[in-house]
């Protein structure tokens, strides 16, 4: 039996079914209508189109929009208008008003003294160079700490003179005298008035100052004239207690059995016992 010869098929070519590449540009230099079509909706049906058909003006009106942009938003910043410069603030979180700004001032040094007036002032001028509440108030904290260390400083030269002038004297006149002269000049200064002065650096620590009232002024006036002179504005203090006391008693609207006004009548006899 003759075996029957098998003739090979071919397989069958599928045909290319794949999507050719469609060129950006026609022949002419301007965008491939086929092209347009491939891209997504909203950038394939843009309007961009109708106005930039080629790549040179595309560039163009991209480089023009930009620089455009740029003049709006410089335009913008600088803008004296009032609705911009309130926009601006909005944007920036400036407070709309001088009185939209919170400062903190908890941390004064001990020994000195807030100024509200000067807090309100710079409020304004926040407000004017349109400060944020944390910029304003990062420039208070600095001045409080640079007002702290000039503050320090200050009394570390108070000390350093104080101690300065005490030695100088103790030298001069002697540790055993130094008490008893201070202890003068410090009763002639009360009897001239010029008590107030005694804790001023420039005054009460002035070796000079101290010296000449001590070789000039302390030998002229007499002990005596000083315990005078106390005893009386001690009694000028108490009088001015008693006539103030009989004021009050006088107007004295409830009963003179009141507790208050018993009260009263035992601080007018103690009153009259230091002046007899």
């Amino acid at each position: 039996m003759s075996e029957e010869v098998q003739t090979p098929v071919d397989a069958p070519v599928e045909a290319d079914t794949a999507t050719q590449p469609v060129d950006i540009l026609t022949s002419e230099g301007k965008f491939n209508e086929a092209w347009k079509d491939g891209l997504p909706d909203e950038l394939g049906k843009h309007s961009i189109w109708s106005k930039y058909d080629n790549v040179t003006d595309l560039v163009k009106g991209a480089i023009n929009a930009q620089s455009q942009v740029g003049k709006k938003a410089e335009d913008f910043w600088f803008s004296e208008d009032e609705n911009d410069v309130a926009r601006r603030r909005e944007i920036m979180n400036v407070p709309s008003e001088v009185g939209g700004y919170e400062i903190k001032t908890e941390d004064i040094p001990e020994g000195a003294e807030l100024d509200e007036a000067r807090i309100g002032s710079f409020k304004e001028v926040a407000h004017e160079l349109g400060l944020t509440n944390e910029q304003a108030q990062a420039i208070v904290d600095w001045e409080i700490k640079s007002g702290a260390t000039n503050l320090q400083e200050i009394e570390q030269a108070e000390e350093l003179s104080v101690r300065e002038a005490e030695d100088t004297l103790r030298k001069e006149w002697g540790g055993n005298d130094y008490e008893y002269n201070m202890g003068k000049v410090a009763n002639v200064m009360d009897y001239l008035g010029l008590g107030e002065f005694k804790d001023d650096p420039a005054i009460g620590n002035n070796v000079d100052f101290i010296k000449a009232v001590f070789e000039s002024i302390v030998p002229i006036i007499s002990e005596d004239e000083i315990i005078e002179n106390g005893m009386q504005e001690n009694f000028a203090t108490v009088t001015d207690q008693l006539n103030i006391l009989e004021e009050e008693m006088n107007n004295y609207e409830g009963s003179t059995a009141d507790y208050a006004y018993q009260q009263m009548l035992k601080q007018r006899l103690a009153l009259l016992e230091k002046i007899s």
